[in-house]
């Protein structure tokens, strides 16, 4: 009996101790950017390719970042846009930090609450899309 309870105790402690807080993160995408990204086309072979690329369908903009995709989809959500000022108080972070998050995942799912891309457009104003992640895995939406 002392053995089971040690072993219920034990496994919740393991159950909350995986609990974690996701974070909401913001990247800056700039498509004006001229850095180049290796990426592979499926194949084993790989191109240089400019690290921010845009790809536009009747539905959903697709929003790359080397070899990292995210969707946004114009029925689920609107575009906000806003003035510079707002990035002063947005946890940015950068590519790596998504990556790095990502390798560390080891139960695979989504470790953000929300993604945002948020692209300068003039001097005064930014654009923010609330996007969904495409990754190994499948589309995520968490």
């Amino acid at each position: 009996m002392k053995n089971l309870t040690l072993l219920l105790l034990l496994s919740t402690f393991f159950c909350f101790a995986q609990k974690q807080e996701k974070e909401t993160v913001y990247l800056l995408f700039d498509n004006m950017n001229e850095d180049k990204c290796n990426v592979e086309d499926g194949s084993g072979n790989s191109e240089k390719l400019n690290k921010y690329r845009k790809l536009n369908d009747t539905k959903i903009s697709y929003l790359i970042i080397c070899n990292e995709y995210f969707a946004y989809d114009y029925k689920k959500s609107k575009v906000d846009t806003c003035s510079i000022n707002i990035l002063a108080n947005l946890k940015i972070v950068d590519l790596a930090y998504i990556e790095k998050k990502k390798s560390e995942n080891v139960m695979r799912y989504n470790p953000f609450k929300k993604i945002y891309i948020i692209e300068k457009i003039s001097d005064t104003k930014v654009i923010k899309y609330d996007v969904t992640w495409i990754g190994d895995w499948n589309m995520i939406r968490d």
